[in-house]
């Protein structure tokens, strides 16, 4: 049993590297270390590998299991797209064009915090790209079976891309022709009677792959403030929240993120970020990154990270991107719009919403932004 349970941790823990993010700890914060008011569970969710860690919680009911369990039920009944029962999947399949569609109070919120970033990015981050990832198939080939996309494919995909055609209503501002009078129990189904979308094309699937990931972590955030839990680290897939002051005070080292040499080993660091415990401190850190998911075809590199202005995987200049905030959605979001858009063109974005990055080129140069000086370290 113990063999299991450490080759599962030594899989999350390459599966984090892949992804390019890692938390660095010392020795008392491992599974099974001295302190027992550690609870540390990894588990995967959202198809990737969540960890969680929680540090001095004095209701013994709640658990790091409880805070997995959160995330894999935001993904499942709500902002899945692959679910069949998820919330957003039902929009995806059901939806009539024209006409308002009522959605919850939770699929709201993603939805329009993703909208606003897709639309101040001007569409680096697009949350309508899934026909184009799924022409290209990155996520799922490997290098023998992939094929290149015909240019007539990808614009005809193109013709299904677009997030301005998107929109998204309070009940005030939309004609609802009679779907008024359909009753919804808001604290028994998240429906508030208030919330709806419409969009403007057919064969539209929306996608919060780019930012349901942080989302979660907003989640988890929030629970862990209800149930008073000193610290915690949590992390889905390439972001991470960290929070708080670890073993109720009495070890209050650094929190220390490392971020993946794009050109090393899986577990090869080519630097880290190193943040202050304290108590009601929170950040969130998200990696976009090209060497997530790729394949390799007649000696060309083709990653997942696509560009919806050509149709094509971004071509930046940069090899990954990692975003620190003081929000989960928009840390994920802005990871990816970020690694669209390049250096130069991000630092608008990142100032819109107070957010700071560190950007590693494709020749392994480090790009810090002035709010990161002193918390990056290279390695």
């Amino acid at each position: 049993m113990k063999r299991k349970v450490a080759d599962l941790v030594k899989i999350l823990a390459l599966s984090l590297a892949l992804i390019g993010v890692i938390v660095l700890f010392n020795k008392k914060d491992n599974t099974g270390g001295e302190d027992n008011s550690v609870d540390n569970v990894y588990d995967f969710a959202m198809g990737t590998s969540v960890q969680v860690t929680i540090y001095g919680n004095e209701d013994k009911d709640f658990k790091a299991n409880d805070v997995v369990d959160e995330i894999k039920k935001l993904d499942e009944e709500v902002i899945s797209w692959r679910e069949e029962g998820s919330e957003l999947y039902k929009l995806n399949h059901e939806y009539v064009i024209g006409e308002p569609y009522r959605i919850s109070d939770i699929l709201y919120e993603a939805l329009i915090s993703s909208y606003d970033i897709c639309d101040k990015s001007k569409g680096a981050l697009d949350i309508t790209i899934r026909p184009l990832a799924l022409l290209w198939n990155i996520e799922e080939a490997d290098d023998e079976s992939f094929v290149v996309p015909a240019e007539k494919e990808i614009k005809n995909a193109l013709k299904n891309v677009g997030y301005n055609a998107i929109h998204i209503y309070d009940s005030e501002e939309v004609e609802l022709d009679g779907n008024e009078d359909e009753v919804y129990d808001s604290e028994a189904s998240g429906y508030s009677l208030d919330k709806y979308i419409i969009l403007d094309k057919e064969n539209f699937l929306l996608d919060l792959g780019a930012t349901g990931k942080g989302y979660a972590l907003d989640i988890a955030y929030k629970s862990l403030t209800e149930h008073n839990v000193d610290g915690a680290m949590v992390s889905v897939g390439g972001s991470i929240l960290v929070y708080g002051t670890k073993d109720s005070g009495k070890n209050n080292d650094a929190w220390r993120v490392g971020i993946r040499n794009p050109k090393g080993s899986q577990e090869d660091m080519i630097g880290y970020l190193e943040f202050p415990c304290a108590k009601d401190f929170q950040k969130y850190i998200s990696t976009s990154g090209n060497y997530e998911k790729f394949v390799q075809k007649d000696g060309t590199i083709y990653h997942h990270i696509l560009d919806s202005s050509t149709g094509y995987p971004a071509s930046s200049g940069l090899a990954g991107v990692t975003v620190v905030c003081e929000n989960g959605l928009i840390s994920d979001g802005l990871s990816t719009a970020c690694y669209v858009l390049g250096y130069e063109r991000s630092l608008d974005l990142l100032r819109a919403y107070n957010a700071e990055a560190v950007f590693v080129d494709e020749e392994n140069n480090v790009t810090v932004t002035d709010g990161l000086e002193g918390i990056y370290h290279s390695n």
